[in-house]
């Protein structure tokens, strides 16, 4: 066999064969003597069993990550149908005034014009809060290239708008004009910043008194890597939390899962970066999130409060 030409190491590969009765995985090992006339013995070893509980567990991690995703929105459904309700209210009162200015004589060209304008703009808000609602809730992953961060925060952050409000809380937006677009997955990049700003949101919410803010700040200081901050003025945690938080089933939370961090941690380091958290010198945390670019892109967006 060609496999064995000047080869001195074991040599295993996993192939799969299929059949009427199904798929099944062996895994090939080739061990050869060592002696100067060669040889080698060569085994097969039926691993189906192994295949299907990897993929099994793989798919339960799926399945895990969706239904925590799921579990936060359903938390912030009445957030978001407030939202909705808002922009398509809109849509509403604003064709009924285009209808009153087309029934009405001598109605200026630029009046009706501008009504039905805003129909459109408010219809556009409306879609576009529902998309990203969907986007979160979507069990599907599609790889992409050229991701705006600045962008995807900016839909969660639209999407947390009224709970923060209801909170009492300024949410700060420091955003580097030159962040590198970044590769990866959307929906679970979009998860990981909706953990962290909810559990962000509810560390303050627990506070008596003092400054209710979240900064979350986007820096591409390292080549190569981007970074985004989040930092909350909560309660934080204790220094014999710390070590533990991104474990599962680890929560400071009452009635918490435990699962969000974790989550966000697998999240992250499957994109190839990284994830910490460090208590603030006055109150709160701050998590960093550091993941690879792609590139260096043209000034997008600048800072803002909401």
């Amino acid at each position: 066999m060609a496999i064995l030409n000047g080869k001195k190491e074991d040599v295993r590969l996993e192939y799969a064969c299929r059949s009427q009765a199904g798929e099944r995985w062996f895994e090939m090992a080739v061990e050869p003597f060592r002696r100067p006339e060669g040889g080698a013995v060569i085994s097969y070893i039926d691993i189906t069993r192994r295949r299907n509980a990897e993929e099994e567990a793989r798919r339960q991690g799926e399945d895990l990550a969706h239904a925590q995703r799921v579990t936060t929105l359903g938390e912030l459904s009445a957030s978001l149908a407030h939202e909705i309700n808002q922009p398509l209210a809109a849509i509403l009162t604003n064709a009924q005034a285009a209808i009153r200015l087309l029934e009405r004589q001598g109605v200026a060209h630029t009046d009706v014009s501008e009504a039905l304008t805003d129909v459109a703009d408010d219809a556009r808000r409306a879609s576009a809060i529902i998309q990203r609602l969907r986007a979160l809730s979507r069990k599907e992953h599609a790889p992409q290239e050229g991701i705006e961060l600045n962008d995807l925060i900016d839909d969660v952050v639209s999407l947390l708008r009224h709970d923060f409000v209801r909170r009492q809380i300024t949410v700060l937006r420091v955003f580097d004009p030159i962040v590198p677009t970044i590769a990866g997955d959307p929906v679970q990049l979009r998860q990981v910043i909706l953990n962290l700003l909810v559990n962000a949101s509810e560390a303050i919410a627990q506070t008596d008194g003092g400054r209710r803010e979240v900064a979350i700040a986007t820096t591409h200081r390292t080549p190569g890597l981007v970074e985004i901050a989040v930092r909350d003025t909560g309660i934080g945690v204790k220094e014999s939390e710390m070590a533990k938080m991104f474990e599962r089933f680890v929560s400071t939370k009452p009635g918490g899962l435990g699962m969000g961090l974790a989550i966000s941690q697998s999240i992250v380091e499957a994109h190839g970066g990284r994830i910490r958290a460090i208590a603030n010198p006055d109150r709160g945390l701050t998590f960093h999130v550091e993941l690879p670019c792609e590139k260096t892109t043209a000034p997008r967006n600048g800072s803002h409060a909401d």
